[in-house]
């Protein structure tokens, strides 16, 4: 068959639920997976299709299929934004911590995505806030380097490592101080966030704004007590002169 795909693949990817029905009766495999390893229910989960999902889990499909990359269904629903498929998946028991190949977990791609919903229903799962990728990112690096305002906010209510930091020393404080996000600084800093972080090579979110030129975003960090003469290994003579410039103005 083209691409590898059943009568059920096909009845699941368009939602036909008595279609559905009458193959897995007849004894039609609820796992066949097309060729590129998609099953009857990531296909219903791209597509949030409700019922189809809940006719294969009561089936007894894998419910935790992973494609080669490592895809999930629930990975699938959660890169959509179906919060119906979403919470279906994760009632039946879906792995709510999944990594795919780069580390990513269902979190991290709502997070990556910005649906805040999807974000919610996986935290009062239980889902690790702080899963981390291959390179150290976590979900909040990527909210916070997109400026998802409602995400952060959720993140950071649930507790999530604000201080977590990246293979290279990036906290989400020197992410937003690059971005020049005077609102999540505001919000990284009253959750508490370590507002002298460093990287490896030294540099601190002040040094990141100034780099930037982010003059908020350098009056934010020095009226939350910055340490405005931390040096950084590899600092450049620009950074010293902004913020030379900026503490002699009274910023």
């Amino acid at each position: 068959m083209m691409n590898g795909c059943t009568p059920l693949y096909i009845a699941a990817e368009n939602g036909h639920v008595e279609a559905i029905a009458a193959l897995l009766q007849s004894g039609a495999n609820k796992d066949a997976a097309s060729k590129d390893g998609w099953t009857p229910l990531h296909i219903a989960a791209q597509n949030g299709h409700v019922e189809a999902i809940a006719a294969l889990l009561q089936s007894g499909a894998n419910k935790d299929a992973a494609k080669e990359d490592g895809w999930t269904p629930l990975h699938i629903a959660v890169w959509k934004g179906h919060v119906e498929a979403i919470a279906a998946l994760l009632q039946a028991g879906a792995n709510k911590d999944a990594a795919k190949e780069t580390g990513a977990t269902p979190l991290f791609i709502a997070a990556t995505n910005g649906h805040v919903e999807a974000i919610a229903a996986l935290l009062h799962a239980g889902a690790n806030k702080d899963a981390a990728k291959e390179d150290g990112w976590t979900p909040l690096h990527i909210v916070v380097w997109k400026g998802q305002v409602e995400a952060i906010a959720a993140l950071l209510q649930s507790g999530a490592n604000k201080d977590a930091a990246s293979k290279d020393g990036w906290t989400p404080l020197h992410i937003a101080a690059q971005n020049g996000d005077v609102e999540t600084i505001a919000a990284l800093l009253q959750a508490g966030a370590n507002k002298d972080a460093e990287q490896e090579n030294g540099c601190t979110p002040l040094y990141i704004a100034a780099e930037n030129g982010h003059v908020e975003a350098i009056a934010a960090l020095l009226q939350a007590g910055a340490h405005k003469d931390a040096a950084s290994n590899g600092a450049t003579g620009g950074m010293h002169d902004n913020l030379t410039v900026l503490t002699q103005a009274g910023v």
